[in-house]
């Protein structure tokens, strides 16, 4: 299997190329899908000390049920099933730290809990999901997820032909 900075490298180096053939106007998304993907949701969070969970600085920790729940070249390894597994574990993620605030802004003062209710229900989540900025950060996540599998499928054949140690 490839080291993370070897991923990180062949990922950078892929991304000319798919840009070249880029809208314009999907510039910004997917290349910021494509950048998290390389170095924040990487098919290697299935390992709690992988580089990609490192970056996560304090937050870290948030990966330590994800290793447990997923074995390592399992799901996150699976082009498009491994990135939508990352996302609804970090959206459940996010509802649960989103019902402690609302708990914390409950119990602080009377007003803070109306305050979340209005700033989350009227919120457009179909609008925000189908945006162009949306769909273009999605092909970025799962293009550098691709670009990733395709380095440890070729590496690990390398591997076995003893071209590489």
């Amino acid at each position: 299997m490839a080291s993370g900075r070897t991923h990180d490298i062949i990922n950078l180096i892929a991304l000319p190329p798919f840009l070249y053939y880029l809208n314009p106007s999907d510039f910004i998304g997917f290349t910021a899908g494509y950048l998290v993907g390389t170095f924040f949701l990487s098919p290697d969070n299935d390992l709690y000390h992988s580089i990609p969970n490192k970056r996560w600085k304090f937050l870290k920790f948030i990966w330590k049920p994800y290793v447990k729940l997923f074995s390592h070249r399992g799901i996150s390894h699976m082009p498009i099933l491994g990135i939508i597994s990352k996302l609804l574990y970090i959206f459940v993620i996010t509802l649960i730290f989103i019902g402690i605030l609302k708990l914390i802004f409950h119990f602080s003062f009377a007003e803070g809990e109306k305050f979340l209710n209005y700033s989350f229900e009227n919120f457009n989540y179909k609008e925000l999901i189908l945006s162009p900025f949306a769909v273009s950060f999605f092909v970025g996540l799962i293009l550098s997820e691709i670009v990733h599998i395709t380095t440890d499928i070729f590496y690990s054949k390398l591997k076995r032909l003893k071209l590489i140690r």
